[in-house]
């Protein structure tokens, strides 16, 4: 059974209700630090959250059924954080500044136990801005970490949590990542004007013209559907990029300083953080359009699609992440 078809019947195994009402916030979630990076697993209703606390960094595991953080493991590095939906294991990638010399890697979480199992140290270079982004692919077990101090993407294998491979960026910056599991590509979205696509196989990259100054960018793996974020403010967008035929669909706006997206594929609405006005955008991934918009400070965000809810840390400063009906 491959990995799409799994989730597939993953999602109709729940009453996946899209609600007709406006999205709305529905609660903060108090965390025990500062939050980053957000990834949902919706095999098992958590939520992890990358921390950086006063003791150090950390990852936080929140239970999505009763909102409240049930365990906290502590980490050498937590900027962004992904897990791979077959294993339950969860990964944080980043750089500790405070230490001289500086120190980056990334952290391999069991999400059954909340327990370290592995860490994997990236050379780091003190110039440039440390990791920027990680995905993974659950069908290959492939797990990517975009390296800006080093220019290049690393390809980790999951079975052995080693660096099995390097894409190089040609002097650029790829900065957010995302998978598409059905074309096995890697998307990055690369500090200036195009959208990087990866060959999950061969590591081969073809590049496509979208937007001006982009940061981040997700995946619908059921319609190849890519969504990177332009932070540029004049127009700020979200570019719609079709991965099979690498053609740009739309350049949606969406508000001010937009920077991080997430996809929900089954309802097909898209969520993204808009830093420069505090909101959350909704666009309709059927129409291109923007729907709604909900007024509150959001950075990383991520959802899940069985319960409907979608998860944002904060952006001002508070130790929340907020909480987001569809």
């Amino acid at each position: 059974m491959s990995h799409r078809i799994g989730f597939l019947l993953l999602l109709s195994l729940c009453a996946c209700v899209i609600s007709s009402s406006a999205q709305q916030l529905v609660t903060d979630i108090s965390v025990p630090g500062v939050p980053s990076g957000v990834a949902v697993n919706p095999a098992n209703n958590r939520v992890y959250v990358s921390l950086h606390t006063s003791t150090g960094y950390a990852v936080a595991a929140i239970d999505g059924s009763s909102g409240t953080v049930i365990a906290t493991t502590p980490v050498a590095w937590a900027f962004v954080v992904a897990v791979n939906v077959a294993n339950g294991r969860v990964y944080t990638a980043g750089c500790d500044y405070g230490q001289s010399p500086l120190t980056c890697g990334v952290a391999v979480i069991d999400g059954t136990s909340d327990t370290v199992i592995a860490t994997i140290p990236i050379s780091a270079v003190d110039q440039g801005i440390g990791l920027q982004g990680i995905a993974v692919n659950p069908a290959t077990n492939r797990i990517y970490v975009s390296d800006d101090n080093n220019l290049k993407v690393h390809v980790i294998n999951g079975d052995t949590n080693t660096i099995v491979a390097h894409v190089r960026m040609d002097r650029q910056q790829f900065l957010g990542l995302a998978v598409d599991t059905s074309t096995n590509q890697l998307l990055a979205a690369v500090n200036g004007d195009e959208l990087a696509v990866i060959n999950g196989s061969s590591n081969a990259t073809t590049r496509i013209k979208v937007g001006n100054f982009n940061a981040n960018v997700a995946v619908n793996s059921f319609n190849n559907r890519a969504y990177v974020t332009n932070e540029t403010f004049a127009p700020s967008t979200l570019g719609v990029v079709n991965t099979v035929s690498s053609k740009v669909l739309a350049n949606v706006p969406v508000g001010n300083n937009p920077f991080a997206v997430c996809v929900d594929p089954y309802s097909n609405l898209i969520f993204v953080t808009n830093t420069g006005d505090s909101t959350v955008a909704v666009v309709d991934g059927k129409t291109n359009l923007k729907t709604g918009s909900v007024t509150v400070s959001g950075n990383f965000i991520d959802v899940n699609p069985i319960t409907k809810l979608v998860y944002t840390s904060d952006d001002a400063g508070a130790d929340v992440v907020h909480v987001i009906s569809e």
